[in-house]
């Protein structure tokens, strides 16, 4: 039985089909006090009770969402939330879901508004085309990609893929392609990553996505007409012996956000030849010679770069620093462009 205000119904269907209520809007919470999930086994039950529910002075709920795609899960989408670590985590009725994508769920509004900084990058409504790599192998991983249309998401599951180092993923059209959902180490890709437009010409209009994996090689991104590309929440950990840099931008006419990452070894952690290249809350460390190589003015917040051979950024045409947390290893460079800083 499930009880809505002062309806009750006696559903036979599984409980795995049952229907989410939702008050969140795709950044912030609508409704002045969190709503109360309740939960349907069919559509007509939730258009039935939504009128006694939307106006519900206990729920203050504003509007009503219905997805049979929702997942329900004990956790707060919030990486960071300190509930996650306690038995208040298992309380599901208290999480607040995302309206629009129905998988975010969040604990608090405190927390929906921290995560969103990266959470807006795979906020994607559910009736967008979803493609499951079927298989563990990068040919498994290319062929959904090949498969995919643009605007489409590829889903990486749990598990390694590639144990040579010397396969190269092609992302060569405007796609989301996604890891792991808990966590980033859980989707392990033993190869290199080419994030370019060799599937043909595309209008400008459209991203590329790449968040939550774990890549064993290097990164390049290069000759797009892409609006952005956006690295999410991505551990790149180039091979000691690679002669390349673990990644290489060059060549895009639109935004590159590397968001939240961490970047291992390379010639150089990071090289940029593009314009519009915008470093948050990122780590370089252990690079060969420079953590950051720059012909390009770029954007830099809230990152480490440290531990590298050389000295912390090599950049010929400056920067800018945000936020408050840089930390830069020392060199002869500053942000004001070449021997400006005094060595």
């Amino acid at each position: 039985a499930h009880h809505v205000s002062s309806i009750t119904f006696t559903c036979s269907a599984v409980l795995t089909n049952i229907l989410p209520c939702s008050v969140a809007s795709a950044s912030l919470l609508s409704a002045s006090r969190p709503c109360y999930i309740q939960t349907y086994t069919h559509a007509s039950h939730l258009l039935i009770s939504s009128l006694l529910h939307s106006k519900s002075p206990e729920n203050s709920c504003t509007r009503v969402y219905f997805s049979e795609q929702f997942t329900m899960t004990s956790r707060c989408s919030y990486s960071r939330c300190s509930t996650n670590n306690n038995d208040q985590a298992a309380n599901t009725a208290n999480l607040l879901g995302c309206s629009r994508c129905k998988s975010a769920r969040y604990c608090s509004t405190a927390c929906q508004k921290k995560d969103w900084v990266f959470h807006k990058f795979k906020c994607v409504s559910p009736e967008v085309i979803r493609h499951e790599v079927d298989g563990f192998s990068i040919e498994a991983i290319q062929s959904a990609i090949n498969s995919a249309s643009p605007g489409d998401i590829v889903v990486i599951k749990e598990g390694a893929y590639g144990n040579d180092g010397q396969s190269t993923l092609f992302v060569n059209k405007p796609i989301y392609l996604w890891g792991g959902e808990e966590n980033r180490d859980n989707v392990v890709l033993d190869c290199n990553l080419v994030i370019d437009e060799s599937d043909g010409d595309h209008d400008g209009s459209k991203a590329v996505v790449v968040a939550d994996l774990f890549l064993d090689g290097t990164v390049t991104i290069s000759d797009t007409s892409y609006k952005s590309v956006t690295l999410c929440n991505i551990e790149l950990k180039c091979p000691n012996n690679a002669p390349r840099d673990a990644l290489k931008i060059s060549g895009c006419k639109g935004k590159c956000l590397i968001l939240g990452c961490d970047i291992y070894g390379g010639g150089d952690g990071v090289h940029i030849a593009s314009e519009q290249v915008y470093l948050k809350r990122t780590c370089i460390q252990y690079a060969q010679n420079r953590g950051i190589f720059s012909r390009r003015i770029f954007t830099i917040e809230d990152c480490e770069v440290s531990g590298c051979g050389g000295y912390g950024i090599k950049g010929s045409a400056g920067w800018t620093e945000k936020g408050r947390h840089n930390d830069i290893q020392p060199g002869p460079w500053s942000s004001d462009g070449p021997w400006s800083s005094g060595w």
